[in-house]
């Protein structure tokens, strides 16, 4: 593994990029370090992958501050931007205007990478050269020191569509930026050389899979990094069936991406990640059962806080298993107590995934006079009221009274993060407004 490139020469003497996407890179990379000023502040909103790592890396090397920010946010999320901070440059089409000015920021350079966090509210986690680079040691440690490749499918202002050309960069891997509509049109890449992988979440899987072609894809890959969310039992069998080498992840924004990795065998039926902490990684677990993360790819604070960070806690509840595997339940603050006994909604959710598989199914609260809180679940397709009857029976059966839903919405858009993750605050306000 080598130490991050800090100069044009040492970053394009060897290609981490596949063809045309390489040369393109490379082009635009010199154009960006003619027009980026040394220490600038630069927001990089372009709907082109290479562009937008051009601009990432030529700031980096101009020891600026450059902001990662999705092409697709709307007017409430532009205005946080211009909230945060103020950019000397602007690449791609926003309704944030550059100052025109040189910041004349003095520092190491610094990678602000969004993170929509519990509220939904947008907050830049701060990353450094350091703790990007760290995060690919672990990797690169756990896969014994082999060159890391991907496909990649998701956008670069995503921690998990940027750290995927950074592992590649530092340990001599390539990167095809491939487009997800492509892949399930059934429009395969080549895989690249090295230790290839690919990041889905568990919803891309499942489509994946439904294929004989797709099937074939991913089982030429040494890699199919699984998180974002929990499996349902039934792509779980799936994944055990064909024997995918499906690696379940679990890492955040503020971890520069996965800290802990379990194989299918890792995971029970229901989908839960279990699995162990990176090399370099140490996890600890609170009395109330909140996770806590050391590593040294911990961000720096949230922007424009920069601070060196020891540990993070990360909100979410978890357990050591019997063989000392690390289980996550799922996020502290979106747990139901409904008569003072505590509902995970992921795991009503993975129940009615399986009975319901390829639907879209969410389950959060609505406030209860009797109980406090009240178990509703949410699901995109119409169901009768027979099916809905139904799914109650189903569930009577495998779960505790409390656990139960008291209502069933139905036809219902479930409103969800750019990479597919249930968006758990604003589920809880949709189904609050519908019984308001």
């Amino acid at each position: 593994m080598r130490p991050f490139p800090r100069t044009v020469e040492s970053l394009v003497e060897t290609p981490f990029l596949t063809e045309p996407d390489w040369s393109r890179f490379v082009e635009c990379l010199s154009e960006c370090i003619e027009e980026i000023a040394e220490g600038a502040s630069v927001l990089v909103t372009s709907i082109d992958p290479v562009e937008s790592l051009a601009v990432t890396f030529a700031t980096i090397v101009k020891n600026g501050r450059v902001f990662l920010a999705n092409p697709l946010w709307q007017g409430s999320e532009w205005m946080a931007v211009s909230e945060a901070a103020t950019f000397d440059r602007v690449y791609g089409v926003c309704e944030v205007r550059a100052e025109g000015a040189d910041s004349g920021y003095v520092g190491p350079p610094l990678i602000m990478i969004p993170s929509g966090g519990t509220s939904g509210n947008i907050r830049f986690c701060v990353h450094t050269v350091d703790t990007l680079s760290a995060a690919v040691e672990s990797l690169w440690a756990y896969h014994n020191g082999r060159s890391l490749s991907s496909i990649s499918v998701l956008g670069v202002f995503h921690v998990s569509g940027l750290m995927p050309v950074v592992r590649a960069c530092l340990t001599g891997g390539c990167v095809h930026l491939a487009k997800w509509k492509e892949l399930l049109a059934g429009s395969y890449p080549s895989i690249p050389h090295g230790h290839s992988s690919i990041s889905l979440v568990p919803t891309q899987v499942s489509e994946l899979v439904q294929s004989d072609a797709g099937l074939q894809f991913l089982h030429g890959l040494d890699a199919i990094y699984v998180g974002g969310a929990a499996a349902t039992p039934a792509l779980v069998n799936a994944i055990r069936t064909e024997k995918l080498p499906v690696l379940f992840v679990y890492g955040m924004t503020e971890t520069a991406a996965m800290v802990v990795v379990g194989t299918r065998a890792d995971t029970d039926s229901l989908g839960a990640v279990w699995g162990k902490p990176l090399p370099g990684v140490s996890i600890e677990i609170s009395g109330d059962q909140e996770i806590t993360i050391r590593t040294k790819s911990l961000y720096n604070g949230y922007f424009p806080s920069v601070h060196n960070t020891v540990e993070h806690a990360t909100g979410d509840i978890g357990q050591w298993t019997f063989d000392g595997q690390l289980q996550v339940l799922g996020r502290r603050d979106f747990l139901i107590n409904s008569g003072g006994e505590k509902v995970n909604p992921l795991e009503v959710e993975q129940l009615i995934a399986d009975y319901l598989p390829g639907e879209g199914v969410a389950v959060s609260s609505r406030p209860s006079e009797t109980w406090g809180e009240a178990v509703v679940v949410v699901v995109e397709e119409e169901l009768s009221s027979d099916h809905k009857d139904r799914l109650l029976s189903f569930l009577g059966g495998r779960l505790a009274p409390y656990k139960i839903p008291k209502a069933i919405l139905t036809g219902i858009p479930i409103p969800r993060s750019s990479v597919g993750k249930i968006n758990r605050a604003q589920l809880k306000d949709m189904i609050r407004e519908k019984f308001a």
